[in-house]
């Protein structure tokens, strides 16, 4: 067999064995301490992530949801100007809603109620509400726009569930995915 260096001391040493990974009887002892303390390591990890995951709030779940539609939103529209001001040329892009999410919670994952919005216009002036609808209604017509502020006004105080909200999380990020396969 050839030689091989010892995975405590790191001396080099001839196997005896198959797969021997230590020199001696020391290093075996201190490479099974090892062991043993790498595996309750990872069981800790494990074990904290399901404990983290259980102590989620509703509002990290919504939130880690928004993230994932946004990004959707911004990728569905990347070819598109801002919904409300036209610009073309700007790095930073938001997913913008015409209703807003904190006011009207059921159309907060609406693809009708989000459009690509440049930064200035989503978070600098308030949403610009009234060239959104312009925006809209230039896009897709008086129509569409009316039938998205009638959805939010009949679901203004929705309430997702947490099963919603990680079903809406995995949606979004499987069509991220598939997005980005797609190009």
């Amino acid at each position: 067999m050839k030689d091989k260096k010892c995975k405590v001391c790191q001396t080099k040493f001839t196997p005896v064995q198959f797969a021997q990974a230590v020199c001696g009887y020391k290093c075996a002892i201190e490479h099974s301490k090892n062991l043993k303390q790498q595996k309750e390591q990872r069981e800790w990890k494990a074990e904290k992530a399901i404990l983290r995951d259980k102590l989620k709030t509703l509002g990290q779940y919504e939130a880690e949801a928004k993230k994932s539609f946004q990004k959707y939103i911004r990728l569905r529209d990347e070819r598109q100007p801002c919904i409300s001001c036209g610009i073309e040329n700007t790095e930073l892009w938001d997913g913008g809603h015409f209703k807003k999410a904190e006011i009207y919670s059921g159309v907060i994952f609406d693809e009708s109620n989000c459009h690509k919005q440049c930064r200035k216009c989503n978070r600098f002036l308030g949403g610009n509400e009234l060239n959104y609808r312009s925006g809209l209604i230039q896009r897709y017509g008086v129509k569409y726009t009316d039938q998205i502020e009638e959805k939010a006004n009949n679901t203004r105080n929705y309430k997702f569930t947490k099963e919603e909200l990680i079903a809406k999380k995995l949606k979004y990020d499987i069509l991220i995915k598939e997005f980005a396969k797609s190009k």
